[in-house]
């Protein structure tokens, strides 16, 4: 049971959340913490250090996406990581997608718990009506070259992308330019230091 007065809430001071925030936060993990142990939902060495794995991974978006009210679609975003977590730290108007039906109803009973004004999508992205986002964000979906395929059809001239990824982003980097163009910045990942943010822009098909 994670309370907000643990000392691991100490590594998220940078953010200066305030204190419902960080209640919030601490409510989602003990709800996300009940539910894993039926359901799955994250890998269950994560919440050995829920603040760190996922918490301090999902709010470190914050240091790119500076608005607000930024129109931001999480995709598969499953247990609504970095979605959820956005949610709670103030940004408005978010869509979290995810095709498993399990996981969205989770996340139905997450917004009316911590009543977050987040929109819950049950559907596979390629069907989604909702297009032109300002951001596409994603955490643990799939290879680059598929994430950007998937924001293709999310997207406008002037979206931004922005991935948390693991280790072998450099070689993804390079598989996925195989097929797309587009300009991008790295960033060292806040929660791992083997992860990275990658920043994406100017995307398009290879002709």
């Amino acid at each position: 049971m994670i309370n907000s007065n643990d000392k691991e809430f100490k590594i998220l001071e940078n953010f200066k959340l305030s204190k419902p925030q960080v209640i919030k936060i601490s409510d989602y993990i003990n709800l996300l913490d009940t539910h894993n142990k039926v359901s799955n939902l994250v890998g269950k060495s994560t919440m050995l250090n829920p603040i760190k794995s996922h918490i301090l991974d999902s709010i470190q978006i914050s240091k790119v996406i500076t608005e607000k009210n930024s129109r931001i679609i999480d995709m598969g975003t499953g247990a609504g990581l970095p979605g959820i977590v956005l949610s709670i730290f103030g940004y408005k108007n978010l869509f979290l997608v995810d095709s498993n039906g399990k996981k969205t109803r989770f996340l139905e009973q997450v917004t009316r718990r911590l009543n977050l004004s987040c929109k819950i999508i049950n559907s596979r992205i390629e069907n989604l009506k909702e297009k032109n986002f300002d951001y596409v964000v994603s955490r643990a979906l799939a290879s680059l070259e598929r994430l950007l395929f998937y924001s293709s059809f999310l997207s406008n001239k002037k979206t931004k992308l922005i991935f948390l990824k693991g280790q072998k982003v450099k070689e993804e980097i390079i598989n996925a330019k195989k097929k797309w163009v587009f300009d991008y910045k790295l960033r060292k990942s806040l929660s791992d230091r083997r992860g990275s943010v990658l920043l994406i822009s100017n995307f398009k098909r290879k002709l």
